[in-house]
């Protein structure tokens, strides 16, 4: 699934919200107003269905399993948490993700970012994932091709929520960050004055 982090430490959102429930709201909230305009962009970006490749429109029936376009199911699936992850494999945390949960949304956002996939045929055995099942060889060229360029951003490659993220030119990532350092300045500085209590 493609998605952006705005990474932080997560023991402050877990102090946030044992000792200054009231703080912990205010963040969520401007995280909201950070990450909003980034996600209604991004839902902006996708096609409409008489818009995509014509083989790769809905249909009342489905040929195999490959997920067909749709730009309601797509549009749906983007949005945010402003939850805090668990740690991953390197360490960290993110404080706030905006995410793209659909299947054929995360392949229109990141297709075509190692190239096309080697060509096996659809009658190959096996169920291995990078490689193509496609009926011609060369058609994952041409699927990748018709979905345009993926744009680049400081969070990585793709057409919605990454093009969106650049759109932004760092003002949401900034603003975001700016609500982070806010938070934890308030928290210490009650910290300081002996004003914490464990929240009920």
């Amino acid at each position: 699934m493609p998605y952006v982090e705005i990474r932080g430490n997560s023991d402050l959102r877990k102090a946030l919200r044992r000792f200054t429930p009231d703080l912990d709201k205010i963040l969520k909230a401007e995280l909201r107003r950070a990450l909003s305009p980034v996600v209604t962009k991004a839902k902006g970006f996708a096609p409409n269905n008489d818009e995509i490749m014509r083989g790769w429109q809905p249909r009342s029936f489905s040929e195999s399993r490959f997920p067909f376009y749709d730009r309601n199911t797509i549009t749906k699936g983007i949005g945010f948490s402003t939850g805090v992850s668990k740690i991953n494999k390197n360490g960290f945390s993110s404080m706030a993700t905006i995410y793209n949960r659909s299947a054929a949304g995360a392949i229109y956002e990141i297709a075509g970012r190692i190239g096309p996939q080697p060509w096996v045929g659809p009658k190959a055995g096996g169920t291995g994932k990078g490689v193509s099942r496609a009926n011609w060889e060369g058609s994952g060229q041409q699927f990748i091709e018709n979905l345009g360029p993926l744009t680049f951003s400081v969070k990585g490659r793709g057409r919605l929520i990454y093009r969106a993220w650049a759109a932004s030119r760092g003002v949401a990532e900034g603003a975001a960050l700016k609500a982070i350092d806010k938070a934890t300045t308030q928290f210490n500085a009650r910290a300081a004055a002996g004003a914490l209590r464990k929240a009920a």
